[in-house]
């Protein structure tokens, strides 16, 4: 009888995601289900003593095999140590009613209790071996045997000195009594505990489908079934003085069936041998000297089965699990939007994904064993950077913007990161790839629409500051008419003056060019268009601003006050976009001293160098400062306190300067007034980054 558990139910064991169990309300269970394992415990136990009760060495239960013994370890196993109790009494009435001596009460309890007490410490001790019931790994079968063999000797000493005490077994019989009890046991743990274990597992998943048998299977398990019964026909019809002469072709159908369908099956073609085995010693008669040479090779015979099944039950689902798993990856990998391709130490594309096909538009063929730098343009170094990231701390990530070229020779902007790894001793390299097209578009059209709210503020701010200008164009415009007039009635005159003439013109053109460049410093100002930084110094900057507002600043008696710390680094900036969120600033803080009708009216501005690499740059007012009701929205859009405002100054200020890598804050100030700072990466650290 031979059971063969299907592929799928290994692949199963393999992939199957873990099952979580809804919780089980337990109710009261009828007296019937309660009685009902006791009793069949009991039943089985007793009956399986009857069937191997072969010869029991001096009357008592010292036999050839003892099956109960499996069976009460895979009670103990499966049930847990609690029912101990019950493969005590069952060994006791086994022990009361199978012996055909007589003898007292007392070796009977030592024994039942060496035989109880053995073979729970040996469950416990499997247990905290961590042995697992499945027997999925072939280490669990190693332990097994190990602790079977050490408890059964234990036990089978225990056990005959017991009987020995009581005069049952004589002291000179000892050694024969126990090597005979300790042989039966441990061939009646190994030949049935595995099967049982297995077909407790078996039961609790009927519940999976399981693939209906070929007729080829069926025909292959009766063949291995004649197998076996042909070997034990060759074993015991052989005459002659060696009975054990022909034990090895037992081996063959056994690693047959062991190769062909693991652990499981091995195990019913362990337990079909040994039945085989004892039926024909008892046929035939033999010595007891042969029988129990039998024994031994039986207890090799089963050892070797199992351990054979294990490993290739456990190489079957390692092989399942290793197909899954590359299947999962291939699945992973080939459903991936992101480029992924692996590389060696020279650079040479080692495997690819489909998404790398895609994103440049060559086949697989025309990219593995080409060098990776054939797809990326802008680094021509790209292994030296690869292996500096790769080793450097995690701090520095292997990240990159570059320009990667198809097959066509367009460019286009990927972000890529890389990973290292070692293959047979290789150093290799894993690159992601992602496509930033989309995304570089979206950010210009972002910058665009900034850009465009940047400059409808700007026109909005020039509108404010619209009766500056005029004061301001109206002086050079007023010296203008009086030195024309003038020259008109030089020109009239009766006596030429050509100095003075000459002198007038000169006054006029200054002038003109005086209004000229107050008009050229608005019209730069609320210019729109894309970003144009430059490489920009500090203190022009700060007195462009400063300039465009000193008029209306006079007007409302407020004092600007510009402290620049000498020897700033320049900055990379875009200066118009710079002086906008300046002179929102400025003029914020012109309105506020105004509204408060505040009678000190100073502004100070002061730019220095930060522990950043940075240029800090804060404006300082005197006036009633900011609501603290406020302070956490102030830089929300549409968050004003003017009652004609939009409230977009701040927020578009922050916008701006946070597209130049830096930040705008208010601070908090001691006496009265407003503090806002923001700061401007200097050009050593965009040189730095950009190197990185």
């Amino acid at each position: 009888m031979i059971w063969d558990p299907t592929m799928e139910e290994a692949i199963d064991d393999v992939v199957r995601a873990p099952e979580r169990a809804a919780p089980i309300t337990r109710g009261t269970k009828p007296i019937w289900r309660v009685v009902a394992l006791p009793i069949g415990f009991v039943a089985l136990y007793l009956a399986l003593d009857r069937l191997s009760f072969i010869g029991g060495l001096h009357g008592i239960g010292i036999t050839p095999w003892s099956p109960s013994t499996g069976l009460a370890m895979a009670l103990l196993i499966i049930k847990g140590l609690a029912y101990a109790p019950l493969v005590m009494a069952a060994e006791l009435l086994s022990g009361a009613t199978l012996p055909i001596v007589s003898f007292s009460a007392v070796p009977l309890f030592l024994g039942s209790l060496v035989v109880t007490v053995g073979y729970t410490g040996a469950v416990a001790i499997l247990r905290y071996a961590g042995f697992q019931p499945r027997m999925r790994k072939s280490s669990d079968v190693v332990v097994l045997l190990l602790v079977t063999i050490i408890s059964s000797g234990l036990v089978a000493s225990g056990f005959v000195a017991s009987y020995a005490a009581a005069g049952v077994v004589p002291w000179s019989g000892f050694a024969e009594a126990g090597f005979h009890f300790w042989i039966g046991d441990a061939i009646g743990i190994i030949v049935l505990l595995p099967l049982l274990l297995l077909l407790v597992e078996r039961i609790k998943q009927r519940a999976q489908p399981v693939r209906s048998q070929t007729w080829f299977q069926y025909v292959e398990y009766g063949a291995q079934g004649a197998s076996i019964v042909a070997a034990l026909a060759a074993v015991f019809l052989r005459t002659g003085d060696h009975p054990l002469g022909l034990f090895y072709l037992l081996f063959l159908p056994l690693i047959w069936i062991a190769m062909r369908h693991g652990l499981p099956a091995v195990s019913w073609a362990v337990l079909t041998i040994q039945i085989g085995l004892i039926a024909g010693l008892e046929i035939q008669g033999h010595s007891e000297l042969t029988f129990r040479a039998f024994q031994l090779f039986m207890f090799a015979l089963a050892a070797t089965g199992l351990m054979l099944g294990a490993v290739v039950s456990e190489r079957r689902r390692l092989a399942l699990a290793l197909v899954d798993s590359e299947a999962r990856r291939t699945a992973i990998l080939n459903t991936a939007r992101d480029g992924i391709l692996t590389i060696d130490a020279r650079g040479r594309i080692q495997s690819i994904n489909p998404a790398v096909e895609s994103l440049f538009s060559r086949s697989s063929d025309r990219l593995i064993g080409h060098e990776v730098s054939e797809l990326i343009e802008d680094m021509p170094d790209l292994l030296h950077e690869l292996k500096l990231a790769v080793y450097s701390p995690p701090a520095k990530t292997g990240y990159w913007e570059l320009e990667a070229r198809r097959a066509d020779g367009s460019t286009f902007p990927i972000e890529f990161t890389a990973g290292h790894f070692d293959l047979a001793d290789a150093e290799h390299y894993t690159l992601v790839m992602r496509d930033i097209t989309a995304r570089r578009e979206a950010e210009a059209r972002d910058r665009q629409r900034q850009a465009h709210l940047a400059h409808v503020s700007r026109v909005s701010l020039a509108g404010e500051m619209a009766a500056g200008l005029a004061h301001e164009l109206s002086q050079p415009l007023t010296a203008i008419l009086a030195y024309a007039r003038g020259c008109l009635r030089l020109l009239v005159g009766s006596v030429p003056e050509p100095a003075m003439l000459h002198e007038g013109m000169a006054e006029v053109v200054q002038q003109a060019e005086r209004a000229g460049d107050v008009l050229d410093r608005f019209r730069e100002f609320v210019r729109g268009g894309e970003f144009r930084r430059a490489m920009t110094e500090i203190r022009p900057l700060i007195d462009a601003a400063v300039s465009l507002i000193r008029t209306e600043a006079t007007q409302q008696e407020v004092e600007i006050e510009a402290k620049v710390d000498p020897g700033l680094p320049m900055v990379l900036t875009d200066p118009i976009q710079i002086e906008q969120v300046l002179l929102n600033l400025l003029r914020n803080a012109m309105e506020a001293m105004e509204a408060a009708k505040t009678e000190q009216r100073l502004i100070i501005i002061e730019a220095r160098r930060s522990a950043k690499r940075a240029i800090e740059i804060s404006v300082t007012d005197t006036g009633p400062g900011v609501a603290t009701e406020m302070t956490k929205t102030i830089f929300e859009p549409f968050t004003t306190t003017k009652s004609l405002g939009l409230g977009m100054g701040l927020s578009i200020s922050r916008a701006i300067i946070e597209s130049h890598g830096g930040s705008l804050r208010m601070a908090r100030v001691v006496r009265s007034g407003a503090m806002f700072i923001f700061d401007l990466p200097t050009a050593e650290t965009e040189t730095s980054a950009d190197a990185g």
